[in-house]
């Protein structure tokens, strides 16, 4: 067995809808940030300059989400910027304390997921689990992903999965004393 070798028959291709801008950076520094890539079949815009960005091969949706310029913590306004299923652009800003993670869209879940500090890899896998035990295909459709989390809780608890629950559970209950906060502070009823 040799160790170190290279498949001849695997190939790499260079995907030329790849395209850059360059775009200056807070301390005038010059990055390339990528605009336009394929996924399957599909065309998505994923932007390096965005906190976080994701997209759908299956749909053709991108999401990249922002901080608006008017953001402060007091008004937590975030821009999400990307291509809808039809391949439109679209631009819209959401507000953070408005958000209702019982029936919110899986890109509001993501603006929660990063108004608590949860811009990690693992917190952004356990948006991806309650977006499946949701079963939304489109990252604009609404769900009640509190209840998809409980699912998800108990799916740890039966594997025995203590790890992975107690990380979840710290990462949900974030999610919700930012809500309900926000809710009680708005006189709603809490979540």
């Amino acid at each position: 067995m040799q160790i170190g070798t290279i498949n001849p028959y695997i190939q790499v291709q260079n995907i030329p809808s790849a395209q850059t801008d360059h775009a200056k950076t807070e301390s005038g520094f010059t990055e390339k940030v990528m605009t336009c890539v394929s996924a399957g079949s599909q065309k998505v815009m994923l932007r390096s300059d965005a906190l976080m960005s994701y997209a759908s091969p299956q749909t053709g949706e991108s999401v990249n989400i922002y901080r608006s310029d008017r953001y402060t913590k007091e008004n937590p306004i975030y821009l999400l910027k990307g291509l809808d299923a039809s391949g439109r652009e679209f631009s819209y800003e959401v507000d953070a304390s408005k958000i209702n993670p019982n029936r919110c869209s899986y890109n509001e879940l993501m603006v929660l997921n990063l108004e608590t500090g949860g811009n990690t890899p693992e917190n952004y896998l356990h948006a991806v689990m309650m977006r499946d035990k949701a079963g939304t295909s489109s990252y604009f459709e609404q769900a009640d992903y509190m209840s998809s989390g409980k699912a998800v809780l108990s799916d740890f608890r039966t594997l025995g999965a203590w790890d992975s629950y107690l990380s979840f559970d710290k990462w949900l209950q974030s999610i919700l004393a930012y809500a309900g906060r926000h809710a009680a502070g708005a006189g709603s009823a809490a979540f």
